[in-house]
């Protein structure tokens, strides 16, 4: 399983992506590099809702815009509409302020956990 949505600029390279994969535990969404309204777009475009997992690895996100966040907020309210919660198995340490500042700070890791 492995579906993703990028974001390629002027220059080429891929400004983020959030991939539909698996690892030994079972699926997650893979996001990478900045996760911006077009990232987001094209996952959504690509991904139903139906298959987006209930873990996320965030270890390798550089940015998260506005819509990133509500990415997030759509994943987390996904989860608990069936009694589930959104997990999160990794996270760039630079994006935690803005993730408990977004309301999701009961979804983080807890640092030594």
């Amino acid at each position: 399983m492995d579906c993703a949505a990028a974001h390629v600029p002027a220059g080429g390279s891929p400004a983020g992506a959030v991939q539909l994969g698996e690892d030994a535990t079972g699926p997650l969404l893979r996001f990478t590099g900045r996760v911006d309204k077009e990232v987001v777009r094209s996952f959504r475009r690509g991904v139903a809702p139906a298959s987006w997992p209930a873990r996320i690895d965030l270890t390798a996100v550089t940015a998260l815009d506005p819509a990133g966040l509500e990415l997030l907020l759509h994943l987390a309210r996904k989860q608990a509409r069936t009694g589930a919660t959104l997990q999160v198995i990794g996270l760039a340490g630079s994006l935690r302020p803005a993730l408990e500042r977004a309301g999701l700070g009961r979804l983080l890791p807890r640092p030594g956990a």
